[in-house]
């Protein structure tokens, strides 16, 4: 199928949107940080208790996890082998913190890989149970021990209940290194950008297209920015997105969520872009904008 934005009024406006992202200031939002949430995979584990007690009582964090990140498929992808320690990495290293509740095997090697990875384990807490603290075992005198000789985080000892959940969420509070600056996002090739750069591009970029197939996303991210994006790498950071709950999918079609938003773009109108691309989508393309205004 042919891009709608293959034709003239759709380079035009593609040329409006990559003045856009040249010319505006573009800055990253530091209101909510994202917090990669690993541990057992149970619904009825410490690590599900704990991110779904955060949704209401710990706004400012947005809480991921591994497996919501890996549930989407795309089209032509088949049985594509996912390494999964490359694909934590790339999380963790997305988010602002990470929080390992060790729980399970898994989280076992998740302590163990991410203690060795400098640029994770600064921002790593791990949450050990209260009553194996003071066990001299391998993972407590190793990797555990490790975390908490890098990290600003450290570890922090509880029960596993309720009431620990409070301690994790002063601990953050107090712990968490909050930005003290705006960051700015410059133009340059997509290639150029930081792991965290591209998440928000990806995310803005969709922002602005309303709705996009991961084709007419890569398209438009060559248009405005140039380089050559891989669809594994698209294809990582979309279900990053989905499941921080940034973006949802629609079948083909991924969309933002209404009022989220990772950027502050000053002096733009940002709902005279919407209609904009509103207008364009009705005179050009009615299937987009038909699935635009599906409810």
């Amino acid at each position: 199928m042919t891009s709608p934005f293959s034709t003239l009024p759709g380079r035009k406006l593609l040329d409006s949107l990559r003045e856009i992202f040249t010319n505006k200031k573009i800055y990253q939002r530091q209101d909510r940080l994202i917090v990669f949430v690993c541990g057992g995979k149970e619904k009825n584990s410490f690590r599900q208790q704990f991110i779904d007690w955060a949704q209401t009582n710990l706004p400012e964090f947005i809480c991921i996890k591994a497996e919501d990140a890996l549930s989407d498929s795309f089209a032509g992808e088949g049985r594509t082998f996912t390494n999964l320690t490359t694909f934590e990495s790339i999380i963790a290293s997305i988010a602002d913190c990470v929080l390992i509740f060790p729980e399970s095997a898994g989280s076992y090697a998740e302590v163990g890989i991410f203690a060795t990875n400098s640029e994770i384990s600064v921002k790593t807490l791990v949450v050990n149970p209260y009553e194996f603290q003071p066990e001299p075992s391998f993972l407590n005198q190793g990797p555990i021990d490790t975390i908490a000789r890098k990290s600003f985080l450290k570890v922090l000892s509880i029960k596993y209940d309720i009431a620990g959940f409070v301690m994790i969420r002063q601990h953050l509070l107090n712990s968490v290194r909050w930005p003290n600056h705006r960051e700015r996002i410059w133009h340059k090739t997509f290639g150029k950008f930081t792991i965290k750069e591209k998440l928000v591009v990806v995310f803005e970029t969709l922002r602005f297209l309303r709705l996009a197939d991961e084709k007419t996303l890569r398209l438009v991210i060559v248009y405005c920015f140039g380089g050559n994006p891989q669809y594994q790498e698209l294809r990582q950071l979309l279900r990053i997105l989905l499941a921080g709950k940034f973006i949802e999918r629609n079948e083909f079609y991924f969309k933002v969520i209404p009022g989220m938003n990772l950027t502050e773009i000053e002096h733009l109108e940002i709902e005279t872009v919407f209609l904009q691309f509103n207008y364009f989508y009705q005179h050009n393309s009615p299937e987009l904008y038909n699935a635009l205004h599906e409810r």
